[in-house]
């Protein structure tokens, strides 16, 4: 049976705007293009994937200045997570997320503990000992999504097979971005995204 050709879907800009909200007044914020690294461009329910996917990697999430790094990571079902701790203080990595649950319970600078992740779905990440770390875990399906590149806001995902896509845009603070997306045999498949992220405050 002959496999359909190969596209791509690649360097489409993705715009990040404010949204106040209706009669909210603008107060001073973080600069709305740093939310980029925290934005997970996903192709949703790719068939024929299970048994042509890469292998599962080895990825890290740091414990650095009181604070994950990367705060976002989006990850391939079946990867297993690093979670070093490089802060002079002990730090208590936890989940009670339906998608993963796991308490690597207390260790110190230098040490490691890691996760594998099996199940599709948002992992929320925190710290028992330090209330204001967080992190996600995004775990999916198929190798097609990416990050976009910050501050440059454009996208690719190489190697789709023809056919019709739910194109998802996907942050913690917004509802998913949906878009029907049909890639067409032999061509490149453009789609610009509109990102409205809710505002914060800027850190003083």
């Amino acid at each position: 049976m002959a496999l359909s050709p190969t596209v791509a879907m690649r360097k489409r800009r993705i715009r990040l705007y404010a949204d106040y909200g209706p009669g909210s007044i603008p107060v001073p914020t973080r600069p709305v293009a740093d939310e980029l690294v925290n934005l997970v461009v996903y192709l949703d329910s790719v068939p024929g994937t299970a048994d042509t996917a890469p292998a599962p990697r080895r990825l890290v999430i740091e414990q650095r200045n009181e604070t994950f790094v990367p705060h976002m990571l989006p990850v391939l079902r079946g990867s297993t997570v690093e979670f070093p701790n490089d802060d002079p203080v002990f730090h208590n990595v936890f989940s009670l997320s339906s998608a993963r649950s796991f308490d690597l319970g207390r260790y110190p600078k230098g040490a490691s503990k890691s996760v594998r992740f099996d199940r599709a779905g948002i992992v929320q990440v925190f710290c028992h000992i330090h209330a204001d770390m967080s992190a996600i875990v995004l775990v999916l399906e198929n190798p097609f999504f990416t990050i976009p590149g910050p501050g440059a806001g454009r996208y690719a995902l190489d190697g789709v097979r023809a056919g019709d896509y739910r194109l998802v845009a996907w942050h913690e603070r917004i509802r998913p971005v949906i878009h029907r997306v049909r890639v067409e045999p032999g061509q490149t498949t453009v789609l610009d995204l509109n990102i409205p992220l809710p505002v914060e405050p800027s850190r003083p």
